[in-house]
């Protein structure tokens, strides 16, 4: 089951996620918001972090040991749309899961 957190001070939203297999997890979110937004996945460094062609919000998704899934949410974008579309998109989600 998938969950976003509020947005931190920070900008960055949480997803957590039922899964033993997180990094698995983090490869179905982020191409189901592949197909939402009809772009193409790119990575924008070293480490997995991602971003998406045709994404309006210009989220950076990314994962790691540590903090897990993460979405970086710029400046510019304003954070309760960016907080409700990943929250849309924990739903449907969950609703393929089941």
């Amino acid at each position: 089951m998938y969950k976003a957190s509020k947005p931190d001070k920070e900008r960055w939203i949480f997803v957590f996620s039922d899964d033993y297999n997180e990094p698995d997890d983090f490869v179905k979110l982020v191409k189901v918001y592949r197909d939402m937004v009809n772009g193409r996945i790119y990575q924008v460094s070293e480490l997995p972090d991602y971003k998406i062609e045709n994404d309006k919000l210009n989220l950076t998704f990314q994962w790691d040991d540590c903090f897990g899934i993460t979405v970086v949410v710029p400046v510019e974008t304003d954070i309760n749309i960016a907080f409700e579309t990943l929250k849309s998109l924990c739903d449907e989600l969950n609703r393929k899961n089941n």
